[in-house]
């Protein structure tokens, strides 16, 4: 039986069983954050290690943010993430790329697979697409910062992010309803409903619409998009059964890119593919030119920047399953799904990334996954124990456009197979010490087949250069459009790995907590869409990447649950880093291709403080010190594709002879800091309630996000080096009496700070000095109102 009918067949058997009410016990209760008194700080439990628990307990990185604080900081996207997490840095628009403490993958290919794992209830979401559109009734995000090789397994070597959706509730009718309207043209609106259906059984609906005009001045980074989310719950004696299934859609325009730094006399937020931008474009290909002695190129070499080519539809289904079966002192759990992604999107930083351009299919995901686990606590004893199993099929056909210089169109078929092993426990050797160790072992195979690179009419492009003019691509073998030699590029690759953990945990007082372990974790390797540059009869490839982890973490509660302060340290060793740059690959053509950097190191420490001095008032603090460097980081690159002012490395003459593309150089960045590794950042904020005599509320929220320079892209030129920024928001809000209503206003960005958040394109090897970047909301405002029933 294959892996897709034994996963389909779960599912199918998890849905029969929620239906049959012949099992009988109480499951493990889904994780809800813990009420407190009014003076007292309020606990989030989390389930990070497949096990319910306080996150004050948790002996692991985390940060846990509960769904009221995720409303009403404004979270509804992945990039709104770095506003509340320390250490943290997000962005990519369409294609999310999340960076934790430096540890993260550009994510814009197919072939790139992100190194934050992101879980939707459980579940890994594979596509960096269909992660937005997730961020709406949620009871609560989980922030995992570091390797979870043995718990979360592969890919998870910069962290995970578990999204953990409200769950139906037996035996209440309730629900409630909001809406957004701001500038830039927003409205918004998300609602859920939540009904029994018996005593034992429950459903839940909820959705989120989104329209909202772009904030870039070319229409980029709008947010039109539509959610919905269908759920059932049934509990019976011994077995709970829950099914979650859903759907989103993103359109408009999608991301878009600024220039970084901004262009003189231009806003921050001016689009690359408007005018200002192109003229700006066209100045820096001139200058280059004229410098190195040569005239301005003909109009016809580059594309101009239009901003018509931006959008986007990705839709994404997901359906899964969770039943738990409770056997006294030990449950079963269960987890079967399968997530359907189709992505059409463009990247236009001047070169066009467009996998639905030029008559291409764009992306296609098909995704299975089965986790079955069983775990408990005996005695001294808490344990887990488990298998999982994974596939990914995945199209891609897409097409690269930038005037006769490369007008290219790469298609290939994709295939990703992992199954696992894992147990990990915690033994108590005393009332306040105990143990923790762990172990996973991983099997994961990667493949490409019907590899197929092709030029579009017109171009040179090619070594030496193709004949013109050139006829459209029919992807028939021995056209003159054909860019590869007639060779085999069909390349599989497995790669094994243990990945383990230890540590220890001992109480210092009843609300401290003192922890210490050491954990590793992998992201396999795979292959590019590129040809090698020195073997040029394969495909490019790349190895795993690993990573070591120390942590000594100290929780604290003071002053009777009124003062809490957390400190953490850590020292990462991190090998064969996957990082993505452009390079001139064996075919002559330029190919946004994943290489390994050697190793590198990150130290720091986090900080963490609340504190409720007085009743209705809550105070927070936390910052994050990262010391990050590339102690090895160098790479073969074409000497004619690393011309002056293209990097910001060290360049020498590489001790290999000339190919087909001339001689070579090895381009070294060792010493440098990891990208989108602010040394320092943090946020600090207020929340105020001030109390009515008829029992309704006015609160006020105010919090400051901030963080240092840090470079955007491994070219480490001077343009990729943003700025440091303070992102300061507020927010006030009326709650009628027994919170049946609100209504409220919020100002985020206050000062109109400018944020790079990465994620764009760096034209430095052919035109120097050009680098784009994601950027943050400008100021925005507006109104919040909503019902609950």
């Amino acid at each position: 039986m294959t892996m897709k009918r034994y996963i389909t067949g779960s599912m199918f058997a998890v849905a029969v069983a929620s239906m049959s009410g012949t099992a009988a016990a109480q499951s493990q209760p889904a994780a809800q954050p813990q009420a407190a008194d009014s003076q007292g700080i309020a606990d989030i439990v989390v389930t990070a290690q497949r096990r319910s628990e306080s996150v004050q307990r948790a002996s692991i990185s985390i940060e846990a943010f509960s769904g009221q604080e995720i409303a009403n900081r404004g979270v509804t996207r992945p990039d709104d993430l770095t506003k509340i997490a320390t250490g943290v840095q997000v962005g990519g628009g369409t294609s999310t790329q999340i960076y934790v403490r430096g540890v993260g993958d550009f994510g814009v290919v197919a072939t790139a697979n992100p190194a934050v794992v992101t879980n939707l209830d459980g579940v890994p979401i594979s596509r960096p697409q269909a992660i937005s559109g997730n961020f709406f009734d949620l009871d609560r995000i989980e922030l995992l910062k570091g390797p979870q090789g043995t718990l979360y397994g592969r890919n998870a070597s910069g962290g995970a992010l578990n999204l953990i959706a409200a769950r139906p509730r037996l035996n209440k009718t309730e629900g409630y309803l909001q809406g957004t309207a701001g500038n830039y043209d927003t409205l918004g609106g998300e609602g859920a409903i939540n009904l029994p259906i018996a005593d034992d059984i429950a459903v839940r609906a909820s959705f989120q619409l989104s329209d909202r005009g772009g904030y870039l001045t070319d229409g980029g980074d709008d947010d039109k998009h539509q959610s919905i989310r269908l759920q059932a719950l049934a509990k019976f004696d011994r077995l709970s059964v829950h099914l979650l299934g859903g759907y989103t859609h993103l359109g408009g325009k999608g991301s878009g890119l600024a220039v970084l730094p901004s262009i003189p006399g231009q806003s921050p937020w001016t689009g690359t593919t408007s005018k200002a931008a192109a003229d700006y474009y066209f100045s820096v290909i001139n200058a280059n030119f004229v410098a190195s002695g040569g005239s301005s190129p003909p109009a016809a070499v580059f594309d101009r920047p239009d901003s018509e080519r931006l959008f986007q539809n990705v839709r994404s289904w997901n359906i899964s399953g969770q039943a738990d079966y409770d056997f006294g002192g030990a449950i079963l759990t269960v987890i079967p799904a399968y997530r359907r992604t189709t992505a059409i999107f463009s990247v236009s930083p001047g070169f066009n990334y467009s996998p639905g351009g030029k008559g291409t299919k764009g992306e296609t995901s098909d995704q299975y996954s089965l986790e079955t686990r069983l775990g408990g606590t005996s005695g001294k004893l808490k344990w887990v124990i488990g298998a999982f199993a994974f596939q990914e099929n995945q199209s891609t056909d897409f097409a690269i456009t930038a005037g006769v210089i490369q007008r290219v169109r790469i298609a290939s078929d994709l295939q990703s197979k992992s199954i696992a092993g894992f147990g990990e426990a915690t033994y108590s050797l005393t009332d306040r010490l105990r143990l923790i160790g762990g172990l996973r072992y991983t099997s994961d195979q990667r493949s490409q087949t019907n590899f197929r690179k092709f030029a579009i009419s017109p171009t040179v492009t090619g070594s030496p250069p193709l004949a013109t003019p050139c006829v459209p691509p029919t992807f028939a073998p021995g056209t003159e459009c054909n860019l590869l030699p007639p060779v085999n590029f069909d390349s599989s690759r497995t790669f094994n790995r243990a990945t383990w953990k230890v540590g220890g945990e001992v109480d210092l007082a009843p609300q401290s907590m003192l922890f210490a372990t050491v954990s590793t974790g992998f992201k396999a390797g795979g292959f590019n869409q590129a040809v090698d540059t020195v073997a040029t009869n394969r495909a490019l490839p790349f190895k795993a990447e690993t990573i070591t982890a120390y942590t000594v973490g100290l929780r604290n509660r003071f002053l009777h649950n009124t003062l809490q302060f957390n400190l953490e340290g850590f020292y990462w060793d991190y090998r064969d880093l996957q990082l993505s740059s452009l390079i001139l690959d064996g075919s002559g053509n330029l190919s946004l291709t994943t290489q390994n950097a050697g190793k590198a190191r990150i130290y720091g420490f986090n900080a963490d403080v609340v504190a409720k001095p007085f009743a209705g008032t809550t105070l927070h603090a936390g910052v994050e010190y990262v010391n990050s460097r590339y102690q090895e980081f160098a790479f073969v690159q074409a000497a004619q594709f690393t011309t002056p002012g293209s990097t910001g490395c060290a360049v020498s003459p590489a001790s290999i002879p000339p190919g087909p593309l001339g001689p070579y150089v090895t381009v070294n960045c060792a010493g440098k800091p990891l990208v989108r590794s602010p040394k320092v950042s943090g946020n600090v904020g207020m929340t105020q309630v001030f109390g009515l005599t008829n029992g309704a509320n006015v609160t006020f929220d105010t919090d400051l996000a901030f963080a240092t320079k840090r470079y955007t892209s491994t070219s480490f030129v001077p343009n990729s080096l943003a700025g440091a920024y303070g992102n300061w928001n507020a927010t006030l809000t009326y709650n009628a009496p027994g919170e049946r209503w609100f209504i409220g206003g919020y100002v985020r960005n206050i000062t109109n700070a400018t944020v790079y958040t990465g994620g764009g394109g760096d034209q430095s090897p052919f035109v120097n000095g050009f680098v784009s970047s994601t950027i943050g909301a400008p100021r925005t405002y507006g109104a919040r109102f909503g019902l609950r029933f």
